[in-house]
């Protein structure tokens, strides 16, 4: 497909058929079916007018921004001593330094510079043997442009070093910013002061140079640095590849050979050479204009394609043949145009004027920009809406305060979504779930992958106060275990409904658990909780760590009276909460035994018998207690008793 050309001039590789550098007066355009058109191409070249000798050209328009050590440039200016500068303040300067030192320290001609060979070439054909010419050009299609310099034949110097003939381009690259060096000729010349580094000559230096102040970055190509005297060694048929990088933080270039492959030029408006044929090859005519009258198009439908060529000479020389052509598609406007389109459900359509609502085939006429008669055929469709539903709340949600409430879309393939508060759009919230946090108007606005939007009802979420509570214990004291505590909790709201734990600790109390006001049995030292609810199942917790001490001293009658009065009939420890026997002994004053019970057989205690049933004498009797407390630890405890009739 033809695009449009508006360089100057272009270049094209060896060896194969190209397009532009033929300037066509059509791009791809559209006609009435049956007209008569007539296409033109001619084409063009620039070839810069220094015929002068240390010149600068005027500014130059790159065609694109280019970017040369991190800079961006859209205008450069040529030296004809074989380097362009981006320092348009140069533009026009009757003078262009030649000489390494001159060119950079000087002059600061070459501080902003792309160097394809810097050396003190003669263009002016007045003076000893000057010879050539510089041409320049851009093309190709937006985002992929290139921007060619070209020296052609260009003379070393003056006398017979200037019988020497320098050809050479550099080409910068658009998107890329990659600069090529191509060397078709430099010959090699040891006795001239042009490039031996005598005199005032240059060192036929290739590679960049930018400058800023007292920075300097430069890169030059390997062998073709200013002490290699590259010009007196010379070289055919040479490319290097200058491709920008980053070294330590700042702008560079890494640099690479590849193959010569340097592009041609068409210096001379040959357009009697062009050469018109059909999109099937077949020749049409030869000149600069081509008049047809198109019928219907052959394949590939629905245009057809004109092809201009020029083949002939090109390049520095003009020795070489070579073929350029481009193409232009012509289509036309048919006199029937199907279209199909589609709108959402409840949505209307606007048909040229005409507002559709309902699916179906439609058509309406009417002329063209360029007068021909036209029929639109429209295909509508329809497109569902989606469904928008908050799937887990109605019209009111309700969670207390420093909850959070997750908000949940009818989910489907192809759905997006965005949430809503109180009318504003939530930034980031395009999941198929919302977690909020504050009380407010939510809802959900779904599309589907046809781009049909539908708004969900909206859901009022709530926020309900939390109440408060706090235990009151009424004892400043420690206490012993399993010692019976009254506890009280004071809160806020109203409909409280309370909750004690650890809850063995309320098991053994009269009362109501889950009261404010309750009793607890404490068998060992530690927390105390209570969670209240109210009627929004809002909850408050609070904790009181109470400090219970074992209490395991026994307590051991000194005499008793085993008369069957019913009274102090029996010896009988005296057992705190927490405490159980595990033996009890009882030997009289000869060390025998004449009691004895354990855990398991411990009834109510000794009754002054023997284990035989026989009423022991009034005296002292000793007696030996293990018993176990509160904390799991066994004591022992060991004694007399005084038994009195």
């Amino acid at each position: 497909m033809k695009k449009g050309i508006y360089t100057l001039f272009a270049l094209f590789s060896f060896s194969f058929a190209s397009k532009a550098q033929i300037a066509l007066t059509y791009d791809d355009t559209l006609i009435c079916r049956g007209d008569e058109i007539t296409m033109g191409a001619s084409v063009t070249g620039q070839v810069s007018g220094l015929q002068v000798d240390d010149d600068f050209t005027a500014a130059i328009d790159i065609g694109f921004p280019f970017q040369f050590f991190g800079n961006t440039y859209t205008q450069a200016t040529i030296s004809d001593n074989n380097y362009l500068s981006f320092d348009i303040s140069l533009a026009g300067a009757t003078y262009s330094a030649y000489q390494w030192t001159a060119a950079t320290a000087t002059s600061n001609h070459a501080n902003n510079a792309i160097m394809l060979g810097l050396m003190d070439l003669l263009l002016d054909p007045t003076y000893g043997n000057g010879s050539g010419n510089i041409q320049y050009q851009t093309f190709g299609t937006p985002g992929s442009r290139r921007f060619v310099v070209q020296y052609c034949n260009a003379a070393k110097y003056s006398g017979t070093c200037g019988l020497n003939k320098v050809t050479n381009q550099v080409i910068l690259y658009e998107g890329t910013n990659i600069i090529e060096f191509h060397t078709q000729d430099m010959p090699g010349t040891p006795g001239c002061p042009t490039t031996n580094g005598a005199g005032s000559g240059g060192n036929g230096i290739q590679g960049v140079r930018w400058v800023n102040g007292t920075t300097v970055n430069e890169v030059f190509t390997p062998g073709r640095a200013p002490a290699d005297l590259w010009g007196t060694i010379g070289g055919q048929n040479t490319s290097r590849r200058f491709t920008p990088t980053t070294v330590a933080g700042a702008p560079s270039y890494t640099v690479d050979s590849i193959a010569y492959n340097p592009w041609h030029i068409i210096q001379f408006n040959n357009s009697p050479l062009l050469t018109w044929y059909d999109a099937n090859g077949n020749y049409l005519h030869q000149g600069s204009t081509l008049t047809t009258t198109v019928s219907n198009p052959p394949p590939p439908a629905p245009g057809t394609f004109f092809v201009v060529e020029y083949t002939g000479p090109a390049g520095c020389d003009n020795q070489s043949t070579f073929t350029f052509r481009d193409t232009v598609n012509v289509r036309f406007s048919d006199i029937k145009t199907y279209v199909n389109a589609e709108m959402c459900a409840g949505s209307t359509y606007n048909f040229y004027g005409r507002t559709l609502f309902s699916p179906g085939v439609y058509d309406t006429t009417f002329v063209s920009q360029i007068g021909c008669d036209s029929v639109i055929i429209l295909t509508l469709g329809i497109n569902p809406l989606p469904t928008a539903q908050i799937t887990n709340a109605d019209k009111r949600a309700k969670i207390c305060n420093g909850d959070r409430f997750i908000f949940s879309a009818y989910k489907a393939a192809g759905y997006q979504y965005q949430w809503y508060k109180d009318g504003t759009a939530i930034p980031g919230a395009t999941m198929d779930t919302l977690g909020a946090t504050t009380a407010g108007m939510y809802k959900v606005e779904v599309t589907t992958n046809k781009g049909c939007k539908k708004m969900s009802d909206v859901v009022e979420l709530i926020i309900a106060p939390n109440p408060t509570v706090r235990i009151n214990y009424f004892s400043s004291n420690d206490i012993c275990a399993q010692d019976t505590v009254d506890l009280k909790a004071t809160a806020t709201g109203s409909n409280l409904e309370y909750i004690w734990t650890p809850d063995a600790y309320f098991r053994r109390t009269p009362g109501n658990a889950k009261a404010a006001e309750v009793q607890a049995i404490i068998p060992k030292s530690g927390y105390i909780y209570v969670k209240v609810f109210n009627n929004d199942l809002c909850s408050a917790t609070d904790s009181l760590f109470i400090k219970a001490e074992p209490c395991c001293e026994m307590t051991m009658p000194n005499a008793f009276t085993p008369n069957g009065d019913g009274k102090n009939d029996y010896f009988v420890p005296k057992l705190e909460v927490g405490q159980q026997v595990v033996s009890f002994l009882v030997f009289n004053r000869y060390g025998q035994l004449v009691y004895e019970s354990n855990a398991s057989g411990y009834t109510q205690g000794w009754d002054g018998r023997d284990k035989n049933g026989k009423d022991q004498q009034s005296g002292v009797y000793m007696y030996g207690l293990k018993y176990s407390c509160s904390d799991g630890k066994i004591y022992e405890k060991k004694g007399d008793i005084t038994l009195m009739r």
